[in-house]
């Protein structure tokens, strides 16, 4: 069986890809008198995905108009979400498989659905919008001329009523965002971020709020086009705010966002200017974004919401190190140059926060050590055992410290020389520090050492021994304030010892003899 060509010419064979799109005619025809049956849509639909893997271009491109037609009609008299999702794909791979220069008509013909419907069926302007960003989301650098008609279209949809059609409204402009790559105009990225900022991030529903974190974040990926600082700031602001949500998925994806716009805000040369322009080498850098996004909530966190705001700024950190690593191609070596910034959080407290102490050690570990490389862990292993060096480290800082070079240390699998250079004066000597936290953490940290290393075991255990005998024999309750640091030291080579007593019958090399 075949059909006649549009002009009546040769006939068009009926391939199984053209079989399923007469199917699908023959269902948007009957869906004037009722709506389609969804799972037969469903499984429909599915079918002719399968299809299109198969089919070859030419003959894609002799159904494809009477296919995007069908398709777009199914959508407009209303569907469900499931069909809306396997639609709109459809459209996209029919137009990237087929004739690609239907991408203007057929972006054309939804944008002008959308416009001009007063009040439809909230499921057809939902399937309609989906539709425009799946398009968006392929082709948007061809259709960026559309993009203020579609920002506009964006804010029509906001107003309804129904949820989900002020979700995908921002899917679409999520899509349309990222799709253009930041080759669009600057009036139409401003109307955007009006609209996000204005009604998405505060709306009642979370999958609202969700999708509109997710524009600021698409903002963030394409360099924020036509945004400047004050923008960014806000929107960061904004992301903050976001983070005490009692929705953690919103928290998550406000964190995310957070993260992406920090890493753009500190790399100028990464950021858009209208047209799809590179900013030029004086633009100027948001340097104290970190103190102020990062830090300060942090530390000034306090109240039923506190935990909250603190995971998500952890996590904000997180994706900003990410972000800075692999887009903006930030050197791993130089990364530790905001391991820092992130322990200056623990520097007000005098007392451990074991909330806040996890967090940190989660920032430094998946922010920092995951993602470097092996030679570059033995430098931040360095880098972090000087610090403890300084007389200025307080209590939590030194705590956090010794758990991620416990950490480091199993990592590397191996001592680096340059770090038992400065074991005494580091380590070791923190095992008489006045905070029992601190000495129980430098044995655990030594013992980690001798899990790496079972060569030091030896000495350590002689050390240790040897210390407690000079400790006991010069203990003495007439010292006044001696007293007190030694028997803190005598507290700590007394555990040391006893970590090391724990993992003796791990050790490749047995006990010591002096055990």
């Amino acid at each position: 069986m075949a059909k006649r060509g549009v002009a009546g010419g040769e006939p068009i064979p009926l391939s199984r890809f053209g079989a399923l799109v007469a199917q699908l005619e023959s269902v948007v025809a009957s869906a004037r008198q009722k709506p389609p049956d969804a799972l037969l849509c469903f499984d429909l639909l599915s079918e002719l995905s399968s299809a299109l893997d198969e089919a070859p271009k030419d003959t894609i491109q002799l159904w494809q108009r009477k296919c995007e037609d069908a398709l777009q009609s199914l959508l407009v008299f209303g569907a469900c979400r499931p069909v809306r999702r396997l639609a709109s794909s459809a459209m996209g791979r029919i137009i990237q498989k087929g004739d690609a220069i239907s991408v203007y008509s057929r972006a054309s013909t939804l944008q002008g659905w959308l416009v001009d419907v007063k009040r439809a069926d909230p499921m057809a302007c939902a399937g309609a919008a989906q539709c425009l960003g799946e398009i968006y989301h392929l082709f948007g650098r061809k259709i960026t001329a559309g993009l203020i008609e579609t920002s506009n279209i964006v804010g029509k949809l906001m107003k309804y009523h129904e949820d989900f059609v002020r979700q995908d409204a921002l899917l679409l402009l999520e899509n349309a965002l990222e799709g253009s790559g930041g080759g669009g105009s600057g009036a139409a990225y401003l109307e955007a971020f009006r609209i996000i900022m204005r009604g998405g991030i505060s709306d009642k529903s979370y999958i609202v709020r969700v999708a509109a974190a997710r524009c600021l974040k698409a903002f963030a990926n394409i360099g924020g086009p036509g945004l400047g600082m004050a923008e960014l700031d806000t929107s960061m602001s904004c992301c903050v705010k976001g983070l005490e949500d009692n929705v953690s998925a919103v928290r998550d994806s406000f964190a995310e966002a957070l993260g992406a716009i920090l890493a753009l805000a500190v790399n100028p040369d990464a950021q858009v200017t209208k047209g799809g322009k590179k900013q030029n080498a004086s633009a100027k850098k948001f340097d104290d974004g970190i103190q102020k996004h990062l830090i300060l909530p942090f530390v000034k966190a306090n109240g039923a919401n506190a935990k909250k705001l603190r995971v998500g700024l952890s996590l904000s950190w997180v994706f900003f190190l990410q972000m800075i690593h692999m887009k903006y191609g930030t050197l791993d070596s130089e990364l530790q140059n905001y391991a820092v910034q992130v322990m200056e959080i623990l520097q007000g407290n005098g007392s451990p926060d074991p909330h806040a102490l996890a967090c940190v050690l989660y920032v430094l570990r998946v922010g920092f050590a995951d993602q470097m490389t092996e030679p570059t862990q033995g430098e931040f292993l360095v880098f972090l055992g000087k610090k403890l060096e300084s007389s200025n480290y307080s209590a939590p800082t030194r705590v956090t410290t010794l758990r991620i070079l416990s950490y480091l240390l199993r990592s590397l699998g191996e001592v680096p020389s340059e770090f038992k250079d400065i074991l005494d004066n580091t380590v070791v000597a923190a095992l008489s520090h006045s905070s029992a936290n601190v000495r129980v953490e430098a044995a655990l940290t030594l013992r980690a050492l001798a899990e790496v290393d079972p060569t030091c075991v030896g000495g350590l255990v002689s050390y240790g021994i040897t210390t407690l005998h000079a400790l006991r024999e010069t203990l003495s309750f007439d010292k006044g304030k001696n007293l007190n640091h030694e028997l803190d030291s005598l507290h700590g080579q007394a555990t040391v010892l006893a970590t090391l007593v724990a993992i003796s019958p791990k050790l490749l090399l047995g006990y010591p003899a002096r055990f």
